[in-house]
């Protein structure tokens, strides 16, 4: 029997439905359902039977053949189930591009957009360092490099001047108030988007995340991580009815136990780790992470203060129904010896103060009373900084100053600094572009800020490194989030 008459019998039965009986020696078949008039199919030597017989047998010359589906037929055999033997012709290639694409769509549409992200940051990246490579150009044809004594550890400490903590726009003393609030307003946003892509954003949602109790920021700045506050805790009116504070607990308590960030009493659905209901009512709201009872800002700069208090105004409930849109008299800046102080924002009674201070002289005590002692504490539950030990002329001594002013043992001090990464070659760069990143933000970004924190640590007593990571892959190591605690004498002596 000819091939041609073979199929037709084939074709004529499994349009009935039925499995075909006995067949004469024929080259091996391989049945597609896509080809008319209804079940086609070609002879191209395969082993494997695709189409409406899947499930069954077909017995040819005494051995059966098990019908397999026709995607697996495709992926074992490498070929279309309706080609021409000898070769693929174009509606197979088509044929196969399209299941291609149908199967892994989503997958292929991910890559996409990661690939273009991807690229979107490489192209930021290459055209700040051209444009960076300009200025430092220009700034090395009109100026000479300043040799003063720097602190910091990096590849070229004795041509890098003393930070000032402030950005260049924000340096010239002959500006107006108003110039230097603008000036602000744009340094600002001219890091959402580097800020964005680069996932400092997501760092600064974490650290707001993981702050407690009375809360002393330091540098900081334009108010960047105001908006990742909790503040809901904040805007309580002191001297709260007794019966409205438990059912207030009452409820946040159950709140947690849903969320499984508070553990039961009888050990249920706890890890080990978490706190129980009874100790966080000895210990008391504040206690746990993301529960801000005080905040206190401190900066050098006057106009990055005037940012700030517009932050202060928009992110704490009821706040801007309060508190007028512009201060009455300008926002004033310290004088040249920096060795004064004043508050420039105080508000809900002394839980969220603004302070317009260098930090590296004094920082202020809390001034809000606690509710769990009722009494002023001495000191912070939590110190932040970001990105504020590379604007300082003596880093060692900064850190000091915070580790003297947060609680013992259950304090801690939260950094997100950036500065020296994994590999040589990267380090190369920051050492290239750092005299006009300083030009233009006022921060060295080369310094080695690990080795820093580790020799403060041996330094200063009690202070102690409780983690240390480098969470951003793409940057290279250059941005580090570190974790610091002090510990009491009495601790020290246990130990």
């Amino acid at each position: 029997m000819k091939p041609q008459r073979c199929w037709g019998r084939l074709t004529r039965l499994q349009r009935l439905g039925c499995s075909p009986l006995c067949f004469r020696p024929a080259p091996r078949l391989n049945i597609s359902p896509n080809h008319s008039p209804k079940y086609p199919a070609r002879f191209n030597g395969t082993t494997n039977v695709t189409g409406p017989f899947k499930g069954t047998d077909i017995l040819q010359r005494g051995a059966r053949i098990r019908v397999q589906p026709r995607a697996q037929v495709a992926s074992s055999t490498g070929t279309s189930s309706f080609a021409p033997q000898g070769g693929q012709g174009p509606q197979t290639k088509a044929q196969s591009l399209d299941v291609l694409l149908q199967e892994r769509k989503w997958p292929l549409i991910g890559a996409g957009f990661m690939a273009l992200g991807i690229g979107l940051y490489v192209s930021i990246v290459i055209t700040s360092s051209l444009k960076k490579d300009r200025e430092e150009k220009q700034t090395l044809q009109t100026q000479k490099p300043v040799r003063t004594p720097c602190t910091c550890t990096s590849s070229l400490p004795s041509l890098q001047p003393t930070p000032s903590g402030l950005p260049a726009i924000l340096q010239d003393p002959t500006i107006s108030p108003a110039a230097r609030h603008t000036s602000a307003i744009s340094f600002d946003r001219g890091l959402d988007l580097p800020e964005w892509l680069t996932g400092i954003k997501k760092l600064r949602k974490a650290i707001g995340a993981t702050v407690r109790g009375h809360v002393l920021e330091v540098a900081v700045g334009t108010g960047r991580n105001i908006a990742h506050y909790d503040w809901s805790e904040v805007v309580i009116p002191p001297g709260e009815d007794p019966v409205a504070r438990e059912q207030r607990q009452q409820e946040k308590i159950r709140k947690l136990l849903d969320k499984h960030l508070l553990g039961r009493d009888d050990g249920s659905l706890s890890s080990g780790e978490l706190m129980s209901v009874r100790e966080y009512k000895e210990r008391g709201i504040g206690s746990l992470d993301g529960e801000l009872l005080s905040f206190t800002g401190v900066d050098v700069s006057g106009g990055m203060l005037a940012v700030a208090r517009d932050r202060v105004r928009e992110n704490v409930p009821g706040l801007s129904k309060v508190m007028r849109r512009r201060r009455a008299e300008p926002m004033p800046e310290l004088g040249p010896e920096h060795t004064e102080s004043e508050v420039v924002v105080n508000a809900l009674d002394n839980r969220i103060r603004l302070v317009l201070a260098d930090a590296l002289h004094d920082l202020p005590a809390p001034a809000a009373r606690d509710e769990r002692t009722g009494k002023v504490p001495e000191k912070y539950d939590t110190i932040v900084q970001t990105f504020g030990l590379c604007s300082v002329s003596d880093p060692s001594a900064l850190l000091a100053k915070m580790a003297a002013k947060v609680q013992p043992d259950t304090g801690r001090i939260i950094l997100l600094e950036h500065g020296r990464g994994w590999w040589d070659w990267v380090n190369g760069l920051l050492d290239k572009y750092a005299p006009s990143h300083f030009e233009k933000y006022g921060c060295w970004w080369n310094r080695d800020i690990e080795k820093l924190v580790r020799d403060a640590a041996e330094v200063v007593p009690g202070l102690e490194v409780v983690s240390l990571t480098r969470p951003l892959v793409f940057q290279a190591g250059t941005t580090l989030l570190i974790e610091l605690k002090v510990s009491s004498q009495k601790a020290r002596k246990a130990q």
